[in-house]
């Protein structure tokens, strides 16, 4: 994980089976020298329901059952949870910090932040299309448009792949240092897996945004111009 070019931490991204749920796992942490004035410490899990459709001649399709998220980022703290109620068409939603709990309407096809790129993989991806996603979060839903903009060969330090890039704007959606203001882009590998290869988040304002006064005033000015023109990066380094 870099930004501007600099090694921050490290991202996990992980998929498990544990019949009858499919659980989506990320985690983001700082190294050593960034945690002394700006801890990173992020916790994500989703599990996915798997579901028949009305028309048996269609491919099951997946529903987020539940979502935690738990997440350290300097001052920032979250720790929240939704739970999907599919049969009472309802959304659970406890906020552990505050001791808040609320109820949602489910509509269809509504999904959890961190399910959205799981239901991306599975989406049919031509160039100059779009995909359309229902995320619920911070007790709204939101209409999220993925943009696919092209195929893309690029190389990493794990080898050359073939890739389909896509582009969305979730700043709204969801929590954590992906979220700060910004276009979000995924290369994923163009074969049925649709493997994310590189996660990068063009960052606009972070300095300005996130970092308190104190890192600010000590940061010196070529590094606080280096990272607030350039990039969160997640690079895919090993592949299960």
């Amino acid at each position: 994980l870099t930004l501007g070019g600099i090694k921050i931490g490290s991202a996990l991204l992980e998929t498990r089976n544990s019949p009858p749920y499919t659980g989506l796992y990320s985690r983001v942490n700082s190294v050593k020298w960034v945690s002394l004035f700006y801890s990173i410490e992020d916790g994500v899990e989703t599990l996915l329901l798997k579901r028949p459709q009305r028309d048996p001649k269609k491919p099951a399709i997946f529903h987020s059952h539940s979502y935690k998220v738990k997440m350290i980022e300097g001052p920032y703290r979250v720790n929240k949870e939704f739970l999907f109620d599919h049969a009472k068409k309802m959304i659970v939603y406890t906020d552990l910090l505050n001791n808040e709990k609320s109820n949602h309407i489910l509509k269809e096809q509504t999904i959890d932040p961190l399910s959205g790129l799981y239901h991306i993989r599975q989406s049919t991806l031509r160039p100059g299309k779009s995909v359309f996603l229902n995320i619920f979060n911070n007790k709204l839903i939101y209409r999220v448009e993925v943009q696919v903009l092209r195929k893309e060969a690029i190389t990493t330090g794990l080898g050359s792949f073939n890739t389909i890039l896509v582009r969305s704007n979730m700043d709204l959606v969801g929590d954590g240092v992906f979220y700060t203001p910004g276009d979000i882009y995924i290369w994923l590998t163009d074969d049925d897996m649709k493997v994310p290869v590189v996660i990068e988040k063009r960052i606009n304002a972070l300095v300005e945004g996130k970092l308190p006064d104190f890192i600010k005033e000590k940061m010196p000015a070529y590094l606080k111009e280096k990272i607030s023109s350039g990039s969160v990066r997640a690079v895919l380094v090993k592949r299960y």
